[in-house]
């Protein structure tokens, strides 16, 4: 696919990678991240039949919806695009910077714009990228102080900054660990963290509410328990489909009630994620 002229400009600017033979803009060097991209070939089939990915794009839309952006957004680790997709499906620009080799595949059969690269191997112009987006992104990154001054160098003045994250460190669990996952979060110490890097939050709520008692019994407490082992791709599809019956028809209802309230700028008070919009103020 060809890349939008406004990305094209962009990549202009960025040191430190050149357009290759295929088009896409590729980083000179490829540092090591804290993420299993061999999988992401299978986890972008999840994707497509994933309750819990649909959820994730919705409330994410809804979110930008609520403080949109004024210009591109650029999905930072956007792995195989499904985020960016839905994005531009709303209406809005969006590219995905991801360092994977097969997540810049799905992203261009899925016409996602790409510039295959790990951020840190880059050097973006100052003050120059309008929107910003982490999903499930910054719990990979050791130094997430670091990460987020650097992004808000990297912002247009007043430019907007959208991160979700897992929540609860009370929730830890080996799929944390095989995720590769430094921690989780509370929506006040990331509030914390934001406001020092020069951001105003100007929304935040958890979501997925219904799947924190789940989520405990079923990950973190088998963990703790010592009997939680490594999940493969074949149990991680199983748990992403909705069950049948009942509690499928709850979890449903659960997530559409969710929707509602966050789509009309309302906060949710707990839940096995969070997500903010912050905008930059220095």
């Amino acid at each position: 696919m060809k890349n939008p002229e406004w990305l094209e400009k962009w990549c202009k600017e960025v040191e430190g990678i050149y357009k290759g033979t295929d088009g896409i803009w590729t980083s000179i060097t490829s540092s090591e991240v804290s993420f299993p991209t061999d999988t992401q070939s299978e986890l972008a089939k999840v994707e497509e039949i994933s309750y819990w990915f649909a959820h994730r794009n919705n409330i994410i839309a809804d979110v930008v919806a609520l403080f949109p952006p004024n210009g591109p957004i650029f999905d930072i680790g956007g792995g195989n695009g499904f985020v960016a997709r839905g994005l531009i499906a709303r209406g809005y620009d969006a590219m995905v910077i991801e360092p994977g080799h097969l997540g810049t595949i799905s992203c261009t059969s899925r016409d996602v714009p790409v510039v295959r690269a790990a951020f840190q191997d880059i050097v973006p112009p100052k003050e120059r990228t309008s929107a910003i987006g982490l999903f499930d992104v910054l719990e990979h990154i050791e130094n997430d102080d670091a990460a987020l001054f650097r992004l808000n160098q990297t912002l247009i003045p007043s430019g907007m900054l959208y991160v979700a994250v897992p929540a609860f460190q009370s929730l830890w669990s080996q799929e944390d660990i095989d995720g590769g996952h430094f921690r989780r979060y509370s929506v006040s110490g990331l509030r914390e963290k934001l406001n020092r890097a020069g951001f105003e939050v100007e929304f935040e709520t958890y979501f997925f509410a219904s799947l924190v008692l789940p989520m405990f019994f079923l990950r973190t407490l088998p963990t703790k328990l010592g009997v939680r082992s490594h999940v493969n791709m074949k149990q991680t599809a199983a748990e992403h489909s909705l069950p049948k019956g009942p509690i499928g028809h709850w979890l449903s209802r659960s997530f559409e009630k969710e929707q509602q309230l966050i789509s009309g700028g309302r906060s949710v008070s707990y839940g096995t994620s969070c997500i903010v919009a912050a905008r930059k103020i220095t």
